[in-house]
């Protein structure tokens, strides 16, 4: 049987760790597993390398720092590798370039344009367990790129999309929740999911599983595991939707905090307007959210969106181009709002759930400022100081 599977920084982040990780590698070999295993960088290493070019300079070249941001997975792979032979195991370890992963798009944030899987396939032909370092690739220029956050679970549901298997994904949570536990300890286990779910809820605050791991499962079939490093208890499996999933209404909740809720007030309701006003946003790379917009008196709209406030000087950069561009707009800032979000598939067959939230909000005497849904989701902007009220009555009254 030939499995994928990704170990997270916490689960390589010391030596004795990744030893650990090797012995259990070693026995799934002697059960006839083919294994292609993807790595993180040890624990906090890509915080040591960003600390290390900040000391240098606010502002490092893109190309230098994926330069530098991909030697924490490559030291790790290394070590593993190691471990394996100490253990009397064929192993290899291999670079993202060196594994087939060409990438495209912009550094630190680059995508996935494509894996030649014919080296891994030729090292396991020959019986070796294969390494290789997730969250890089290489661009059509020659140069090594990194893929962002969550990096390593699409490197590794690529491989495995590549590979046609499975793909196991390890890490220090015992699998997805309904909710953080962090945030409501009561929070239940979801034993499956479906891939829309669960990409909705990555997108929506759920920081278990990368959105692009999830939508590439999804394109190619791939079934994916989350579970805890080296645990005997069951994880996660996130699949195809089927007919049981409906009858659970809401899935899961998502958290999001430190958003900022911007209002464009009494601009003139034109096409060409909202057009040039998302325009200015999108070129000045401001990641948009929740929008809403109402009509008012005279004709007019109030435009209402949301982004992470770490995008605050992005954001002012977009608003002073729209005032150029509009003439005096006013504008109405919110800063640090959280943002609850309701998921589930069985919102397609199963009306009421907006009103339900609405009553609990009623009851619970919590304010919100801005709402938007999707077919399987309901979102919410609110006060932080009402987040921790929210998430256990929410949690309660959906049984979550």
């Amino acid at each position: 049987m030939r499995i994928v599977q990704k170990y997270g920084g916490t689960s390589v982040g010391t030596i004795e760790k990744i030893k650990n990780i090797a012995e259990s590698l070693v026995e799934q070999k002697k059960q006839g597993r083919e294994l292609v295993v993807v790595v993180s960088a040890m624990g906090k290493t890509t915080d040591a390398l960003l600390a290390k070019a900040g000391s240098i300079t606010s502002k490092p070249n893109k190309r230098e720092l994926d330069r530098l941001l991909s030697v924490g997975e490559q030291e790790t792979i290394a070590l593993l590798t190691m471990a394996l032979n100490e253990f009397g195991v064929g192993a290899i370890s291999l670079t993202g370039y060196q594994a087939g992963i060409e990438t495209t798009g912009i550094h630190t944030k680059s995508k996935i344009k494509s894996i030649d899987s014919k080296k891994v396939e030729k090292y396991l032909a020959e019986g070796k367990i294969v390494i290789v370092a997730g969250f890089q690739g290489i661009n059509e220029a020659g140069d090594i790129t990194t893929l962002g956050r969550g990096g390593s679970d699409t490197s590794a549901v690529a491989l495995a999309a590549s590979l046609n298997c499975e793909c196991e994904i390890y890490t220090d949570v015992d699998g997805i929740y309904g909710v953080d536990p962090r945030a409501y300890s009561k929070a239940k286990k979801i034993d499956e999911i479906s891939y829309e779910e669960m990409m909705e809820m990555s997108s929506l605050g759920a920081g278990v599983m990368e959105v692009r791991a999830v939508e590439l499962g999804k394109k190619y079939g791939v079934p994916i595991y989350v579970g805890r490093t080296l645990s005997d208890k069951r994880g996660t499996m996130i699949v195809e939707r089927n007919l049981d999933m409906e009858e659970k209404v809401i899935t899961g909740l998502g958290i999001t905090d430190n958003i900022i809720l911007t209002t464009l007030k009494s601009l003139e309701n034109t096409p060409e307007n909202i057009s040039d006003i998302f325009e200015a946003l999108g070129e000045a790379g401001v990641n948009i959210d929740m929008i809403s917009q109402t009509l008012v008196e005279g004709g007019g709209l109030n435009l209402s969106f949301t982004c992470p406030d770490n995008e605050l000087n992005l954001l002012e950069e977009a608003l002073d181009r729209i005032r150029r561009e509009l003439g005096e707009v006013q504008v109405e800032e919110h800063n640090h709002f959280t943002k609850i979000s309701l998921v589930g598939i069985g919102m397609m067959s199963h009306p009421g759930v907006a009103g339900k939230v609405f009553k609990v909000f009623a009851r619970e005497g919590i304010r919100f400022y801005q709402v938007t849904t999707s077919e399987i989701s309901i979102s919410y902007a609110i006060d932080p100081k009402d987040k921790e009220r929210a998430v256990h009555a929410l949690a309660e009254a959906f049984n979550l």
